[in-house]
Protein backbone atom coordinates (compact mmCIF):
# COMPACT_ATOMS: atom_id res chain seq x y z
CA UNK A 1 0.00 0.00 0.00
CA UNK A 2 2.96 2.36 -0.81
CA UNK A 3 3.61 3.05 3.24
CA UNK A 4 -0.37 4.33 3.88
CA UNK A 5 -2.37 3.41 6.66
CA UNK A 6 -5.85 1.91 5.78
CA UNK A 7 -7.40 5.26 6.38
CA UNK A 8 -4.97 6.80 4.39
CA UNK A 9 -5.37 4.21 1.32
CA UNK A 10 -9.18 3.84 1.13
CA UNK A 11 -9.39 7.74 1.67
CA UNK A 12 -6.96 8.16 -1.40
CA UNK A 13 -8.92 5.58 -3.72
CA UNK A 14 -12.40 6.90 -2.99
CA UNK A 15 -11.88 10.13 -3.51
CA UNK A 16 -8.99 10.35 -6.35
CA UNK A 17 -8.37 7.36 -7.72
CA UNK A 18 -12.12 6.17 -7.98
CA UNK A 19 -14.40 9.08 -9.55
CA UNK A 20 -10.90 9.29 -12.04
CA UNK A 21 -11.17 5.66 -13.26
CA UNK A 22 -15.15 5.85 -13.62
CA UNK A 23 -14.79 9.54 -15.35
CA UNK A 24 -12.22 7.93 -18.29
CA UNK A 25 -13.35 4.28 -18.13
CA UNK A 26 -16.61 2.61 -19.46
CA UNK A 27 -17.41 0.91 -16.28
CA UNK A 28 -20.49 -1.70 -16.18
CA UNK A 29 -19.72 -2.35 -12.80
CA UNK A 30 -17.17 -1.06 -9.93
CA UNK A 31 -16.80 -1.97 -6.41
CA UNK A 32 -14.00 -1.48 -3.84
CA UNK A 33 -13.40 -3.74 -0.81
CA UNK A 34 -11.13 -2.29 1.60
CA UNK A 35 -9.23 -4.95 3.41
CA UNK A 36 -8.55 -4.19 7.34
CA UNK A 37 -4.82 -4.96 7.87
CA UNK A 38 -5.16 -5.78 11.44
CA UNK A 39 -8.11 -8.13 10.85
CA UNK A 40 -5.94 -9.74 7.92
CA UNK A 41 -2.56 -10.98 8.99
CA UNK A 42 -2.03 -12.80 5.41
CA UNK A 43 -2.93 -10.13 3.41
CA UNK A 44 -1.74 -7.18 5.49
CA UNK A 45 -0.21 -5.38 2.18
CA UNK A 46 -3.52 -6.44 0.16
CA UNK A 47 -5.21 -2.42 0.09
CA UNK A 48 -8.36 -3.59 -1.43
CA UNK A 49 -10.27 -5.91 -3.67
CA UNK A 50 -11.62 -4.15 -6.54
CA UNK A 51 -14.07 -5.81 -8.70
CA UNK A 52 -15.14 -3.96 -12.30
CA UNK A 53 -18.54 -6.38 -13.81
CA UNK A 54 -19.09 -6.50 -16.91
CA UNK A 55 -22.33 -8.10 -18.71
CA UNK A 56 -19.71 -9.40 -22.15
CA UNK A 57 -16.40 -10.13 -23.51
CA UNK A 58 -16.90 -7.48 -25.91
CA UNK A 59 -17.50 -4.85 -22.65
CA UNK A 60 -14.54 -5.92 -21.45
CA UNK A 61 -12.19 -5.63 -24.74
CA UNK A 62 -13.74 -1.67 -24.87
CA UNK A 63 -12.32 -1.07 -21.45
CA UNK A 64 -8.84 -2.93 -22.44
CA UNK A 65 -8.54 -0.35 -25.80
CA UNK A 66 -9.15 2.35 -23.12
CA UNK A 67 -6.42 1.62 -20.83
CA UNK A 68 -4.21 1.00 -24.26
CA UNK A 69 -4.98 4.83 -24.67
CA UNK A 70 -3.62 7.80 -22.78
CA UNK A 71 -6.48 7.12 -19.93
CA UNK A 72 -4.38 4.33 -18.74
CA UNK A 73 -1.57 6.04 -18.58
CA UNK A 74 -3.39 8.54 -16.39
CA UNK A 75 -4.68 5.99 -14.18
CA UNK A 76 -1.17 3.67 -14.35
CA UNK A 77 0.26 7.25 -13.27
CA UNK A 78 -2.57 8.07 -10.52
CA UNK A 79 -1.89 4.12 -9.02
CA UNK A 80 1.91 5.25 -8.37
CA UNK A 81 0.68 7.66 -5.94
CA UNK A 82 -0.68 5.41 -3.61
CA UNK A 83 -0.33 2.00 -4.27
CA UNK A 84 2.40 -0.59 -4.43
CA UNK A 85 1.91 -1.34 -8.44
CA UNK A 86 4.58 -4.44 -8.28
CA UNK A 87 2.36 -6.11 -5.75
CA UNK A 88 -1.39 -5.78 -8.39
CA UNK A 89 -3.03 -8.77 -9.54
CA UNK A 90 -5.81 -9.26 -11.69
CA UNK A 91 -8.19 -12.72 -12.26
CA UNK A 92 -10.71 -13.24 -14.83
CA UNK A 93 -13.54 -15.02 -13.17
CA UNK A 94 -17.14 -15.95 -14.19
CA UNK A 95 -19.43 -15.44 -11.72
CA UNK A 96 -23.49 -16.35 -11.08
CA UNK A 97 -24.66 -13.49 -8.96
CA UNK A 98 -26.63 -15.68 -6.42
CA UNK A 99 -28.25 -12.81 -4.72
CA UNK A 100 -28.49 -8.95 -5.71
CA UNK A 101 -28.50 -7.65 -1.95
CA UNK A 102 -25.38 -5.27 -1.17
CA UNK A 103 -23.45 -5.76 1.94
CA UNK A 104 -21.21 -3.12 3.68
CA UNK A 105 -18.90 -6.24 4.61
CA UNK A 106 -17.69 -9.26 2.68
CA UNK A 107 -15.50 -12.11 3.11
CA UNK A 108 -13.12 -13.21 0.18
CA UNK A 109 -12.24 -16.89 0.01
CA UNK A 110 -9.76 -17.88 -2.06
CA UNK A 111 -9.94 -21.95 -3.06
CA UNK A 112 -7.75 -24.27 -4.25
CA UNK A 113 -9.92 -27.49 -4.33
CA UNK A 114 -13.78 -27.03 -6.17
CA UNK A 115 -14.93 -29.65 -3.17
CA UNK A 116 -14.46 -26.47 -0.88
CA UNK A 117 -16.34 -24.33 -2.56
CA UNK A 118 -19.22 -24.26 -0.10
CA UNK A 119 -16.62 -24.72 3.02
CA UNK A 120 -18.70 -21.23 4.20
CA UNK A 121 -21.64 -21.97 3.96
CA UNK A 122 -22.45 -23.50 7.08
CA UNK A 123 -21.41 -20.24 9.27
CA UNK A 124 -24.91 -18.53 10.21
CA UNK A 125 -24.52 -14.49 9.24
CA UNK A 126 -22.50 -14.89 5.91
CA UNK A 127 -24.88 -15.24 2.81
CA UNK A 128 -23.34 -16.50 -0.44
CA UNK A 129 -22.80 -13.74 -2.86
CA UNK A 130 -21.01 -15.96 -6.05
CA UNK A 131 -18.11 -18.29 -6.12
CA UNK A 132 -16.20 -16.56 -8.79
CA UNK A 133 -15.04 -19.47 -10.72
CA UNK A 134 -11.51 -18.24 -12.48
CA UNK A 135 -11.01 -18.83 -16.10
CA UNK A 136 -7.70 -19.23 -15.93
CA UNK A 137 -7.10 -21.68 -12.62
CA UNK A 138 -3.63 -21.86 -11.56
CA UNK A 139 -3.38 -22.51 -7.82
CA UNK A 140 -6.73 -21.42 -6.41
CA UNK A 141 -9.70 -22.12 -8.60
CA UNK A 142 -12.28 -19.37 -7.08
CA UNK A 143 -12.40 -16.62 -4.90
CA UNK A 144 -15.41 -17.21 -3.39
CA UNK A 145 -17.67 -14.05 -1.74
CA UNK A 146 -19.57 -13.90 0.68
CA UNK A 147 -21.62 -10.98 2.51
CA UNK A 148 -21.43 -10.10 6.25
CA UNK A 149 -25.33 -9.74 7.79
CA UNK A 150 -26.12 -8.01 10.21
CA UNK A 151 -26.77 -11.09 12.51
CA UNK A 152 -23.92 -12.43 12.37
CA UNK A 153 -21.90 -12.99 15.95
CA UNK A 154 -18.72 -11.83 17.13
CA UNK A 155 -18.05 -15.47 18.26
CA UNK A 156 -19.15 -16.92 14.98
CA UNK A 157 -16.68 -14.19 12.90
CA UNK A 158 -13.68 -15.04 15.34
CA UNK A 159 -14.48 -18.55 15.19
CA UNK A 160 -14.28 -18.46 10.93
CA UNK A 161 -11.24 -16.07 11.11
CA UNK A 162 -9.71 -18.79 13.62
CA UNK A 163 -10.56 -21.88 11.08
CA UNK A 164 -10.08 -20.17 7.85
CA UNK A 165 -7.21 -17.83 8.18
CA UNK A 166 -7.14 -17.24 3.82
CA UNK A 167 -10.40 -15.57 4.69
CA UNK A 168 -9.97 -12.13 3.74
CA UNK A 169 -12.08 -9.50 5.77
CA UNK A 170 -13.74 -6.42 3.97
CA UNK A 171 -15.34 -3.56 4.19
CA UNK A 172 -17.78 -2.86 0.71
CA UNK A 173 -18.10 0.46 -1.51
CA UNK A 174 -20.66 0.45 -4.22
Amino acid sequence: MNGLSDVDFRDYYENKHAPLASSLLTLEGYERNYVNSKLNPLYSSLGSISIFQYQSMQSLEVVGKEMSSSAGDKLRKDELEFMDVSKNYHVLTESDQLTKKEFKKKIFYPLKNYEDLNLLDAYDGLEKISDNLLIEPNEIISISEYGITQGISLEILETLISEHPRAIIASCVN
